[in-house]
Parts: structure tokens; C-alpha cells; sequence
């Protein structure tokens, strides 16, 4: 438990009263919903959504840890997973290996596999959403950075099988009452999640104006030239046509 936990919601405890009395002790409606729901974590997708026995000890542990971080970790008016900046703006997201390092207390290969196993078994129930990529275009060195993913637990669904609703509904309002627009910046994380996107549409419109102005020309690749990034793919590609965008800028 949090050293600060009497400072935090009161649906926070509730909630993970209820998981531990539901997955440890396996007693109460909520391990009945689970153990022939969820997933088996590891496994193809053809096998994995075809659960033959309950959920065993150590997968029980896993999602038990996993889902109690996770909900200290999470903003209780969106479910974002992070905290905010001190000076504000898109607020700080954990990685892989730091939710492994809250969880387990380790973070090595073992540790970050069951990291990423419970956060399947969590998509699988609705507890949480899946993970969003979130990548950034560096024209300076023509590369791609990532940044942690962006993780969102989902706290509708989840109080709801824990019989903890109406707790996350006060305790909502008593922050909107209290931090006002102090909220989880959703709308940076989904610039930041949507960049490649961004980047390949702009390279699709580049190649697109190429075309076009091959065909004006009486020269181009519909006549079986070879464009000028074929040599590379991905960032490479990208890379090359954005300072035709600047140009005709």
C-alpha cells in the first residue's frame, strides 16, 4: 500500500479490497467472472481465448499485482496511467519496466514478461485499455523516438465488477470539485500516439504531388523510374520527402 494512501481516493482501497478478496482468496462473485474469462496469457490468440481450466495461482498473483499498481498509478477522472508534471503540460507516463519494477519489484526479463502478460489478461477482461504506441519524428537525425506507451485503465469496468461504482462516482466528483482542470492531458498523449500516422499520411501526399508532377513533365515513376528513396523504407523514406514539403512550403 502507498505511504500517502489515506490521501488518495477512497475508491482506490475499496477496489483493491476487492481484488485481493476476489484473486487471492478467490472468494466473491468477482473470481467467478474471471478465472473462465480471462485469457491465457502467452499463448496464440486462436488458443488463448479458449480457457479449459481456471487461473492459476501464479497468473492470479501476476494480474493481483500488476492491477493494484495500476490503480495508484491512475488518474481516478480518466484512468490515465502517469502523474502530472510539476510545470505542467502532458503528464509523465511509466514504462514497461517501471510498472514491472512497481509490480514484481524487479524488472528483468522474467519480471518485464509477466508485466506484459497481465497487461494482456487486463485488455482481456476490459480492465484496461490496450496499450497506444507512442512514437516522435526527429528530422535531425532521421529517426523515430519512442516514448512510453499510453496506458489508460478502464475504472467504469473495473469498479464495476468490484462493487465499487458508486465510490468511484463520489470520489470523481470530489475532484472535479477540488483540481478543477488539473486532468490528465489526453490530448498531447494523442499527438504524440498518432505522429507516425501523421508522418506516413504527409509522405503519402508528397508522393502523390511527385506523380503528379512526373506526369505534367512528360517524366516521372509512372514510367518505371525508380523514386529517389527506394533505396530505404520506414524513417528513411519520410526523411527524404519532407524537404520537398519545405520547399514547396
Amino acid at each position: 500500500m502507498p505511504a500517502d494512501a489515506k490521501r488518495r481516493p477512497g475508491v482506490l482501497a475499496a477496489t483493491r479490497n476487492e481484488l485481493v478478496r476476489g484473486l487471492e482468496q478467490r472468494h466473491g462473485a468477482l473470481w467467478h467472472r474471471v478465472n473462465r474469462v480471462v485469457i491465457v496469457a502467452g499463448y496464440p490468440l486462436d488458443r488463448a481465448l479458449h480457457r479449459v481450466r481456471a487461473l492459476r495461482a501464479d497468473g492470479c498473483e501476476s494480474l493481483l499485482a500488476l492491477a493494484v499498481a495500476l490503480l495508484y498509478l491512475a488518474d481516478v477522472r480518466t484512468g490515465f496511467v502517469g502523474k502530472p508534471r510539476s510545470g505542467g503540460g502532458p503528464w509523465h507516463r511509466y514504462t514497461l519496466t517501471d510498472l514491472a519494477q512497481l509490480a514484481f519489484g524487479a524488472q528483468g526479463d522474467a519480471e518485464l514478461r509477466r508485466a506484459r502478460r497481465a497487461l494482456d489478461m487486463m485488455v482481456s477482461l476490459g480492465w484496461a485499455h490496450p496499450t497506444r504506441q507512442a512514437r516522435e519524428y526527429r528530422p535531425e537525425s532521421r529517426t523515430f523516438v519512442s516514448f512510453p506507451g499510453i496506458r489508460r485503465l478502464n475504472l467504469d469496468r473495473l469498479c464495476a465488477m468490484t462493487g465499487t461504482t458508486w465510490l468511484l462516482k463520489r470520489d470523481r466528483q470530489h475532484a472535479d470539485a477540488h483540481k478543477g482542470s488539473n486532468v490528465a492531458s489526453l490530448r498531447h498523449s494523442r499527438r504524440a500516439a498518432t505522429g507516425a500516422r501523421a508522418d506516413r499520411e504527409q509522405a503519402q501526399r508528397a508522393i502523390d504531388a511527385r506523380q503528379r508532377t512526373g506526369q505534367a513533365g512528360g517524366a516521372g515513376w509512372h514510367l518505371g523510374q525508380a523514386p529517389p528513396s527506394s533505396a530505404g523504407s520506414g524513417p528513411l523514406a519520410f526523411a527524404d520527402i519532407l524537404p520537398i514539403l519545405d520547399d514547396k512550403g
